[in-house]
């Protein structure tokens, strides 16, 4: 029954960074603040569907978006006083290295320790 709990519970990780997304989008804000809220909605999702089958496929998709938006909130987070419509090349290519060798990773080890 737990899971079922865990599944429904993930909503809150759903519904309001839609919103976000949806309302960032009609603001005109910049593109890191709806990334951030797509990713946080794609770990809701992923969440949803590992906890809705237990599988090891959907673990992956519950495990890997976590890491993913984890890079996208750094960046968010990097460039909170920068000026606007600026982009951080090296920051964003690091991140994406780091996503790149996660994922690697995550595909090669079937218990890799990154959440532990």
């Amino acid at each position: 029954m737990e899971s079922s709990g865990n599944t429904v519970s993930n909503l809150i990780f759903i519904l309001p960074p839609v919103y976000g997304a949806i309302q960032t989008y009609k603001d005109g804000l910049e593109k890191r603040y709806l990334a951030a809220y797509l990713c946080l909605t794609a770990v809701g999702l992923g969440s949803w569907c590992f906890h809705m089958t237990l599988k090891y496929e959907m673990q992956l998709l519950d495990e890997l978006p976590m890491i993913y938006s984890c890079c996208v909130f750094v960046y968010c987070l990097y460039e909170c006083f920068k000026y606007k419509n600026t982009v951080n090349y090296p920051l964003l290519f690091l991140l994406i290295i780091y996503s790149f060798v996660v994922s690697i990773v995550y595909l090669n080890l079937k218990e890799p320790v990154f959440h532990q």
